[in-house]
């Protein structure tokens, strides 16, 4: 919603957008929950196996909401599908080795009325964007520009 970018550290459940901010799913009027699974080691990528779309708006739409999982029948062109003023689009993607996954892609979310929840709203994502102990990616700078030494030895950054 606010054009920040950041990958999911953490396997579990996560409420993508809810609709209005802070009410109960029972209540809202657009919820999408997903499914992230660690398929390999620990610190190995994190995947979306399942998303969940409910609210009255999802209802409205198709009674029951809508529910998507990885390893579910594909749809070669997916289509948008309206949410009130809102849009989303689920695609079954694979990686290079065939894990399958889900992206979830969402449009118009400032256009929705209300206030957005959700990790993918106005709710603070950074414990969801934090790895968890020794998963951290480290990167020594131990030479600058051209080869030269840097100003500062031992600087190091920390890509989550």
């Amino acid at each position: 919603m606010f054009g920040q970018r950041f990958d999911l550290a953490k396997p579990g459940k996560s409420v993508l957008v809810s609709i209005p901010r802070r009410k109960t799913v029972e209540d809202a009027l657009l919820v999408v929950q997903a499914d992230a699974r660690r398929p390999g080691a620990r610190c190995s990528d994190i995947y979306f196996q399942e998303v969940n779309v409910t609210g009255s708006w999802a209802d409205k739409a198709q009674p029951g909401g809508f529910h998507f999982n990885s390893r579910g029948a594909r749809d070669n062109k997916p289509k948008w599908v309206n949410f009130g003023p809102v849009e989303l689009k689920v695609v079954h993607c694979h990686t290079g080795e065939g894990q399958q996954y889900l992206n979830v892609y969402l449009k118009n979310l400032r256009r929705a009325g209300f206030h957005v929840g959700g990790l993918l709203g106005e709710d603070d994502y950074t414990e969801a964007a934090t790895p968890e102990a020794g998963c951290q990616k480290t990167m020594s700078l131990s030479a600058g520009p051209d080869g030269q030494a840097p100003h500062r030895q031992g600087s190091i950054a920390i890509g989550y």
